[in-house]
């Protein structure tokens, strides 16, 4: 009896430390031991930015029950060294109201309702040595560590992370990227002519749509160039069998502004706001249309075209006929960055950090 008694209470005893342990989980499992093919900023390392990951309930069925204490962020393979340094984070997370591939620009509409404030403080980035493996340790000289002051419980859905970063002045990381999950979907664009006046140099090309912005769950990204606070008419529809001058159609437009489209569906009224860069003063102010396109099959291969009006001058940008990708992310990641102070920013839905957590 004695005996039976000491075994149990060794096993008992056994049992109870191995719940403790604490468990690493890598995000996507792909990167455990082996870089991925792209590499992202880290907030407040070099600029104030605020990040958001959202992670897929599938990533994360290995934590579900746990508390999470810690998250980390390992450097990508780079023959080169990272020079360390120091910046403040303010890490929250929460169980997103939807999965990555429905998130939204804007930051509020991605936290969850149980949001918790794990961690805020200053942190070191440490000066990292260069590598030319693609195996990265997950070793103190290589990954930002994030020790949650606030244990997270994971029940199970899409997890957000959301990070505030700031610079420490003096202490800059200038470049230290994090490894990075990258899937290379595109949709694809075509220049179609018909612009004028004064921008987008000789050709007059001062409309564009990010292609890698064409892809089912993405906010397709169209801009132009123009004077500074004057306004753009941004119309969509579809594209036209020939051009047709704008004089024809009753407008004071010089010679080269043509309507390119066969129809206009769609009219978003946004201003050329003002370039602060020295640098880019020549390019005029940018004005900006987002669309989110749905995550859907139905979208694959979706076409139509876009062309600006600039009031100011009548003038015509080139036309672009664009087309959605016909595949949908399936990274099962999203990321939204930004400023700080913005209630809006760029989201991706084929890029993301990879991440390691500490749970128990």
């Amino acid at each position: 009896m004695h005996r039976f008694r000491t075994a149990l209470l060794m096993a008992s005893s056994a049992s109870a430390l191995l719940a403790q342990a604490p468990q690493f989980d890598v995000i996507p499992v792909a990167a455990t031991a082996t870089d991925l093919v792209s590499y992202e900023w880290i907030a407040g390392a070099s600029r104030p930015l605020r990040q958001q990951t959202l992670i897929g309930a599938n990533h994360m069925t290995g934590l579900v029950g746990r508390t999470l204490h810690a998250l980390e962020l390992r450097r990508n393979a780079a023959n080169e060294v990272y020079q360390g340094g120091t910046l403040a984070l303010t890490v929250t997370l929460s169980i997103a109201p939807h999965a990555p591939l429905q998130a939204t620009n804007a930051f509020v509409n991605n936290i969850g309702a149980n949001a918790v404030q794990v961690f805020s403080g200053s942190l070191t980035l440490p000066t990292s040595p260069a590598t030319t493996s693609a195996t990265v340790p997950w070793t103190a000289n290589n990954i930002l560590r994030i020790p949650f002051t606030t244990p997270f419980l994971y029940l199970g859905g899409p997890l957000c992370i959301d990070v505030v970063g700031t610079p420490v002045a003096g202490q800059n990381a200038n470049w230290w990227m994090a490894d990075a999950m990258f899937e290379d979907i595109a949709g694809t664009r075509t220049n179609l002519g018909g612009g004028c006046g004064a921008y987008g140099g000789p050709n007059h090309e001062w409309s564009n749509v990010a292609e890698r912005s064409l892809l089912p769950g993405a906010y397709a990204r169209f801009f132009a160039f123009g004077p500074p606070l004057s306004f753009g008419l941004a119309a969509f529809g579809t594209k036209a069998p020939v051009g047709i001058p704008m004089s024809a159609l009753g407008f004071p437009s010089g010679p080269g502004c043509d309507l390119m489209l066969g129809s206009v569906d769609a009219l978003f009224l946004e201003m050329f706001e003002p370039e602060t860069h020295p640098g880019l003063l020549a390019r005029g102010g940018m004005a900006e249309v987002r669309i989110k396109i749905p995550a859907d099959p139905s979208v694959f291969g979706a076409t139509l075209s876009t062309q600006w009006l600039e009031w100011s001058q009548m003038a015509t940008s080139n036309a672009i006929e664009w087309t959605v990708a016909s595949a949908i992310p399936t990274l099962d990641m999203a990321l939204l960055e930004g400023h700080p102070q913005e209630a809006t920013g760029e989201l991706t839905v084929h890029l993301a950090h990879v991440v390691r957590f500490e749970s128990q």
